[in-house]
């Protein structure tokens, strides 16, 4: 009897050890299926337009409200400070120091914002870009609880150095270098790469061709997985439409867009500015299940402009509303 006392206490002894294991088992399991969760969550939210198996699809968010209310097709009319995210060899045109800020309110409580600074000088153009973009408000578990013990965010940034120049009056080069940093709570990865362009006039007056390979590089692993790269090669054409009743101020626009190993697309857009204060613009992106048509416009006072664009999204993502200031001095 005292044998089976000693067994019986013993055993529960066990139970009790397993049963702890189990329940710390789970509050691991529970803590990780979290974090992985929202991790998966801000993953998804950032790449639901691209459709691609490519990362850092924050790379394809267009930069300033112009070439957004155009449908994106801005490769060949790249001719601002915002131009140094679409054709590194635009800002080769450009006559003055021009400074370009802009905000997007993006899908899912995203935030999106860009600064750009270019100066021409007499051996080229040179610039720089900032970028970052991050979302707020992911839960954080230390315990499988349903109340979160805090929240923690998520963001990327990127540093752009520009050069252009231009080797005639009719053709530029230009060349970005950028540092990108992508960081998830205590996970992050860099990349490093090069975008290429260059902008042409044709003998045709008022028609530009324009090409650029961009995102050419690397990236260090986050959570021991390499992030590929959305290496694209874009293609466009920019006309200057010769209608002397609106003084030669409409402008046409189109760009074929091709992420490596991924889709395609075509964007088309159109600028017509009715008087020289003020530019509505409209535009089409082809190949998205949720989003295609864009509007907006630009207001032009002396030295600023401002700049809306509206891109409905389907899925019931949302609408994004995007502004930017530009200034040249």
């Amino acid at each position: 009897m005292a044998c089976f006392g000693l067994w019986h206490v013993a055993r529960d002894r066990a139970d009790d050890m397993i049963l702890t294991q189990n329940l710390r088992r789970n509050e691991q399991l529970g803590k990780k299926m979290k974090l992985i969760l929202s991790l998966f969550i801000f993953l998804l939210t950032t790449t639901l337009f691209a459709a691609g198996e490519t990362g850092l699809a924050v790379l394809r968010v267009g930069v300033g409200a112009r070439a957004a209310a155009m449908g994106e097709a801005f490769t060949a009319t790249a001719d601002d400070a915002s131009g140094l995210y679409w054709n590194p060899a635009g800002s080769a045109w450009m006559q003055k120091r021009q400074a370009h800020f802009s905000h997007n309110s993006w899908i899912q409580g995203m935030h999106h914002n860009v600064a750009a600074l270019t100066m021409p000088t007499e051996i080229g153009s040179f610039g720089i870009g900032i970028l970052l973009n991050s979302i707020d408000g992911f839960e954080r578990r230390t315990i499988a609880s349903e109340e979160p013990s805090g929240t923690f965010s998520a963001y990327d940034f990127s540093l752009s150095m520009n050069y252009a120049r231009q080797l005639s009056n009719s053709l530029s080069l230009g060349i970005n270098l950028k540092f990108f940093n992508e960081k998830i709570y205590i996970e992050d990865a860099n990349g490093y790469m090069i975008d290429l362009g260059a902008r042409f006039l044709t003998p045709m007056n008022g028609l530009y061709v324009a090409a650029a390979l961009q995102n050419l590089g690397f990236t260090t692993e986050m959570l021991h997985e390499k992030i590929r790269l959305p290496q694209t090669l874009r293609l466009g054409a920019a006309y200057q439409v010769p209608l002397s009743w609106l003084k030669d101020r409409v402008l046409l626009a189109a760009d074929y867009a091709q992420v490596f190993d991924e889709s395609s697309h075509v964007n088309v857009g159109i600028e017509l500015a009715p008087i020289d204060a003020l530019a509505l613009r409209t535009g089409y992106q082809t190949g998205f299940t949720d989003r295609g048509v864009s509007a907006g416009f630009g207001l032009h006072m002396n030295w600023l402009d401002i700049d809306y664009a509206y891109l409905p999204f389907g899925r019931d993502l949302g609408d994004s509303h995007r502004f930017s200031l530009t200034t040249t001095f």
